[in-house]
């Protein structure tokens, strides 16, 4: 779709005498009800509200992120803005104050000085998440609650056959949750694959990497629990592909667990995935189905 049909608000800088810093953090979820502040639960968008307060002595502090991640679901990379009046301490300096307030499972690994005009939600042009799968036999003592483990490793063509018809602009009701509350369910879809790799402990995993203009709640868990359902009773590409086409929550497969799920990075580059809405254009798309939707 053309970036024109994201209807994000024309104006959403900072108000005058107001600054923004911009923050990538990573955070463990496991013991996380998700990112956004809800009442009576332990959350990262409080833990940072709390400790930039403390560091900076300001009340009146507003925490943004780029999107939200649900219960139990880890970021190796989320960005969010911090809002806050002039002046504030030296970048350097705000990092390596914020860790020191921060609880261990949450950390600042680089900060800027986004000035009044960024906004780590509606700046954002492309959002990836990778989820990691291991096998049961060879988990490490370490990796419980950060790897999600299976039996035995699907055939990874098969996945990736599933995988190559996400890319692309599609309407996905089918793999959305029923707590969504999206104008739209159309999403662009960038890169789409399945591959191995080892993780940190020196066991092998299997990795899906997914990255778009924006996703559904729980879109990506269902997505990859369908793929590997899909994949385990070795049903053809072709009957994934109709179960995406006929946008129907019912045909989904079951819904992956959290905790394989990684936010992984941001895209704040206006060029990175600018060839996606050429092509579009190119081929007369203009976004059709995609009123209403607010990236």
């Amino acid at each position: 779709m053309a970036r024109t049909d994201w209807h994000r608000p024309e104006k959403f800088s900072a108000p005058e005498g107001r600054r923004r810093i911009a923050v990538i953090l990573s955070y463990n979820g496991s013991f996380f009800s998700g990112w956004q502040r809800q009442d009576g639960q332990r959350t990262v968008q409080e833990e940072l509200e709390k400790a930039v307060m403390r560091l900076t002595g300001q009340k009146s502090i507003t925490v943004q992120g780029s999107g939200r991640t649900d219960s139990g679901v880890h970021a190796w990379a989320q960005c969010a803005h911090i809002e806050m009046d002039e002046p504030v301490l030296p970048l350097r300096a705000f990092v390596g104050g914020l860790n020191s307030f921060l609880p261990k499972d949450i950390r600042i690994k680089d900060a800027w000085d986004g000035g009044r005009d960024f906004h780590a939600r509606y700046s954002a042009y492309a959002r990836e998440y990778r989820y990691f799968i291991g096998i049961n036999t060879a988990v490490s003592a370490f990796m419980g609650g950060e790897v999600t483990m299976v039996d035995s490793f699907p055939d990874i063509g098969l996945l990736n056959s599933y995988a190559s018809y996400l890319l692309g602009t599609h309407d996905f009701t089918t793999f959305s949750s029923a707590k969504d509350n999206s104008g739209s369910r159309y999403r662009d879809i960038y890169e789409s694959r399945f591959f191995f790799s080892s993780c940190m402990f020196g066991e092998k995993v299997l990795i899906y990497q997914i990255c778009g203009n924006a996703f559904l709640y729980r879109m990506v868990r269902s997505l990859v629990g369908s793929m590997l359902q899909f994949a385990k009773e070795g049903r053809p590409a072709s009957d994934f592909k109709a179960v995406l086409d006929a946008a129907d929550r019912s045909l989904c497969g079951r819904t992956a667990p959290s905790d394989g799920l990684y936010l992984w990075r941001i895209c704040y580059d206006p060029e990175e995935y600018s060839w996606f809405e050429n092509e579009n254009l190119r081929a007369g798309g203009s976004g059709s189905g995609t009123v209403g939707i607010v990236l």
